[in-house]
């Protein structure tokens, strides 16, 4: 175990394309770990982070910089826990893009 102390940390939030994905993979070989059960999300959570956010697949910039202006607008602005703040995020983006799953349903929350 390393010496990183972080007591407090809450939420991570990592909006980079596939950050949640089981499995893994090695960025330098391209090979797939599919019995690895620890990805960057839980690595986070191994790590001391009560919350993290992530995502399953690749996602669009636009639509990254728009689930994370959802995501803290109801997280911080009005203090809601972070899964359900994820969820209402998903939810205002569903309601725009409602036959386009791949786009609001990329991202996951793991946690408590």
């Amino acid at each position: 175990m390393g010496t990183l102390n972080l007591d407090g940390a809450e939420l991570a939030y990592l909006s980079a394309c596939t950050t949640g994905a089981p499995g893994g993979t090695f960025l330098t070989t391209g090979e797939s770990l599919a019995d690895e059960s620890i990805q960057l999300a839980s690595a986070f959570l191994v790590a001391g982070y009560r919350h993290v956010i992530a995502t399953l697949w690749p996602v669009k910039d636009s639509m990254a910089a728009r689930f994370a202006e959802y995501f803290y607008t109801e997280a911080v602005s009005v203090g809601t826990d972070p899964a359900f703040a994820l969820h209402q995020a998903a939810r205002r983006i569903r309601d725009s893009y409602p036959s386009f799953p791949s786009i609001w349903a990329s991202h996951i929350h793991t946690g408590p």
